[in-house]
Order: C-alpha cells, then sequence, then structure tokens
C-alpha cells in the first residue's frame, strides 16, 4: 500500500482511497479518516445543557430505561443516537459488549470471565464496570489484540 499526498492550493481538499476490494484493514483507514474529519467528538447531554466530549473520554455506551446514556471515568450524559448508530459512527475499537452496550476497548483494563460465560470487565481509572456477554467475548478480544499490538 502507498500512500501520497499532493498539494495543490487551487483544488478543494479531498481524501481518495483507491482499493481494489474493501477488507477490514480498509474499513479501519475509513474509521481513522471519518474520526479525524469528525473532530473526534459526540454530542450529549447533561439535563438541558448540551456537551461536546472526546471519543477517547467514553467508556462505554448503554441502554438505560430506552435511552443511550455515555459514561466517562467520573460522568454519564445521554445521548441521542441509537447503539446501532454509534457503532457506525464510532472508530473500531468501540464495540459491542451485549445487546444493551457498546464498549470503548482501549480502556478495558480487565476481563474475568465466570463458568457462567459472562464476562466482567474493568476500566483504567474508573471503578465502573461492564457485563460482556458470551456471544460478544470472543469480538471483544479480537478488537483488544487487533488495536493494542
Amino acid at each position: 500500500m502507498k500512500l501520497r499526498i499532493e498539494l495543490d492550493d487551487s483544488a478543494p481538499e479531498e481524501i481518495i482511497i483507491r482499493t481494489s476490494r474493501v477488507d477490514e484493514r480498509i474499513k479501519r483507514i475509513q474509521d481513522a479518516v471519518l474520526g479525524a474529519l469528525r473532530g473526534g467528538e459526540i454530542a450529549v447531554r447533561r439535563g438541558e445543557e448540551e456537551c461536546y466530549i472526546p471519543y477517547r473520554e467514553v467508556l462505554y455506551f448503554e441502554t438505560e430505561n430506552g435511552r443511550i446514556r455515555a459514561h466517562t471515568a467520573s460522568e454519564s450524559f445521554f445521548c441521542p443516537l441509537r447503539l446501532n448508530e454509534l457503532e457506525e459512527l464510532l472508530p473500531r475499537h468501540f464495540t459491542r459488549a451485549s445487546k444493551g452496550c457498546v464498549v470503548n476497548t482501549a480502556h478495558i483494563r480487565s476481563i474475568s470471565r465466570s463458568p457462567t460465560g459472562v464476562s466482567e470487565a474493568t476500566f483504567s481509572g474508573s471503578d465502573k464496570r461492564i457485563f460482556i456477554s458470551r456471544m460478544y467475548y470472543k469480538i471483544v478480544r479480537e478488537i483488544i489484540e487487533e488495536t493494542r499490538l
């Protein structure tokens, strides 16, 4: 794969990915570029206040009483998007951990497995915990290994 940057003061800024097929590597490049273009922030609400928090600060998103709550290490906010919309919008290291949770794997400090198949994840710099369902455990582990290499 080659990377080429062409400087042209008269042309509008444009990013082109030329490839023969779209695979996981190309999707990761696309996610990284889109995240950089969006500024890496997401709009959330706390009461009547609208806030913009960086993706990197979010530990996880979870469904609570039919609404989506974004959790950082010290606070939580309501998010206007649905979990499936968040999965499409967020960078690759965010992935589904259960039916009602999307987790930022970059913040996971440890995962403890139980005999019942449900795993518990803890986060660096926070005492918050989530459960990872058996169905999503393998995907979470793969993304942790892939993004931390």
